[in-house]
C-alpha cells in the first residue's frame, strides 16, 4: 500500500526560517541566526558575531506574538518563523527556505555565570541537595556549566529548564544567575581512530530469513527521498515484505508525517534539497514518542569516519551507501522491523 503526502502550503510573503534560529539573547535582543557565527537584530537590522560564551533562550509564542503586533513576524508554528523584512522593508523576500547546510543540532546546558574557581563549591552543592545523581558541573568556555549527569548536554529544551527551576530553587546563592543556553553540535563530526572492523556480522540463519521471511503483521516504513528512482526500489522491496510504504519527498513533510504516523522504520536520505537528514533525526530524538523508531540513513556521499558516527554516535539502525541493492535494503528493513541488532560487514 503506497499513501502519498501532499506537499500544498499556504503561500505567505514572509521569509520561512527555522524556529530554533530565532531567540532572545542575554540582553534581550530577538535575533535571528544567519550563521553559525552571526546573528541579527530583528528590530535594528545590525549583525553581530555570535560567540559561544553567548547565551539566551528559545523563542516563545508569547515573544512571537509580540514580533507579529511590531509587524516582524508574519506567521510561526512548531517548526518555522516567517519573518517580515526589516527596516529596508525587502532584505528577505529573496532569501529561499533557510535550513542547516551542515550537520549542526543544537543542544542546551545551564550557564550558572560563575568563574571556574566556584566549580568545586557547585559540586558540593549539588552532592549536598542530593542532586548530583542528576545533573554534573563542568567547565565550559571559562564559566561553570551544568550538564546532565554523564556531563552531556541536555537534548530537550524541556530537560533543561527543569534543571534551572530546581537549581534556582534548591540552591538560590549560587544559582540565582543561572539560564538556559544553548551550543550547536556539529554531528556531521568525523570521530578518529575508530573503524567497523570489531562489529560481528549478521549469522547465516538470520541473513537467510531476512532475505525470505515476509512481514506477518501490519508495519509502516517512511521513506524520506527525493529520488524517484530510488523510491521506486524502496517500494518494490517493501511491498515484497508485507510492509506498507510512505513516500515523502521533502525533510519538512518527513518530520510532519513521522510525528503524525510514528512508523516501524524511517529510510532516510541524509541530503534532502529543503532540510538536512541529521535535522530531521535532531527533531525525532527529542520526541519520546519517535525517539526509539530504528532509522536506516541512505546517502551517495559516505566515508568510514561518518559511517563509524551514524553506527555508534548517532546509534542509527544502518548506514547504506548508494546504490543499494534491493538484497541489502531488505536485510536492513527486515532486521529493524524484527529487532535484531544488524552487524556491518
Amino acid at each position: 500500500m503506497i499513501r502519498r503526502i501532499g506537499q500544498n502550503q499556504p503561500r505567505r510573503s514572509g521569509s520561512p526560517v527555522p524556529r530554533h534560529f530565532v531567540f532572545v539573547m542575554e540582553d534581550g535582543t530577538y535575533a535571528v541566526q544567519w550563521d553559525v557565527d552571526v546573528v541579527q537584530d530583528l528590530y535594528t537590522g545590525e549583525s553581530r558575531d555570535f560567540h559561544d560564551l553567548d547565551y539566551g533562550h528559545p523563542i516563545t509564542d508569547f515573544e512571537l506574538e509580540q514580533l507579529k503586533s511590531a509587524g516582524l513576524v508574519e506567521h510561526y508554528d512548531r517548526h518555522y518563523v516567517w519573518l517580515y523584512a526589516l527596516p529596508e522593508r525587502d532584505r528577505f523576500e529573496a532569501l529561499p527556505v533557510r535550513e542547516r547546510k551542515t550537520g549542526r543540532v543544537k543542544y542546551y546546558y545551564l550557564n550558572t555565570a560563575l568563574p571556574p574557581y566556584a566549580l568545586a563549591a557547585v559540586r558540593k552543592g549539588l552532592a549536598r541537595v542530593g542532586l548530583d545523581d542528576r545533573y554534573s558541573a563542568e567547565k565550559r568556555m571559562g564559566l561553570v556549566a551544568i550538564m546532565n549527569k554523564n556531563g552531556e548536554p541536555f537534548e530537550k529544551l524541556a530537560d533543561a529548564e527543569t534543571a534551572q527551576t530546581l537549581l534556582k530553587r534548591a540552591l538560590p546563592e549560587l544559582m540565582k544567575d543561572v539560564a538556559v543556553a544553548f551550543v550547536e553540535v556539529d554531528v556531521s563530526g568525523k570521530p578518529s581512530g575508530e573503524s567497523l572492523d570489531d562489529v560481528d556480522v549478521l549469522d547465516l540463519d538470520t541473513l537467510i530469513m531476512a532475505q525470505t521471511q515476509r512481514i506477518s503483521e501490519p508495519k509502516t516504513v517512511v521513506c524520506v527521498e527525493d529520488d524517484e528512482d530510488f523510491l521506486e526500489i524502496v517500494g518494490q522491496v517493501l511491498q515484497d515484505l508485507n510492509v506498507e510504504f510512505v513516500p515523502v519527498t521533502t525533510g519538512r513533510d518527513a518530520v510532519n508525517v513521522i510525528e503524525d504516523l510514528v512508523p516501524d522504520v524511517v529510510v532516510l536520505d541524509l541530503m534532502m534539497p529543503d532540510m538536512h537528514g541529521w535535522e530531521v533525526i535532531a527533531r525525532m530524538r527529542s520526541n519520546e514518542e519517535l525517539a526509539g523508531i530504528p532509522v536506516i540513513i541512505v546517502t551517495a556521499l559516505s566515508s568510514e569516519q561518518d559511517k563509524v558516527f551514524a553506527l555508534r554516535v548517532a546509534k542509527v539502525h544502518d548506514y547504506l551507501t548508494k546504490p543499494i541493492s534491493p538484497a541489502r535494503l531488505r536485510q536492513s528493513v527486515w532486521t529493524a522491523i524484527n529487532g535484531r541488532q544488524l552487524g556491518i560487514g
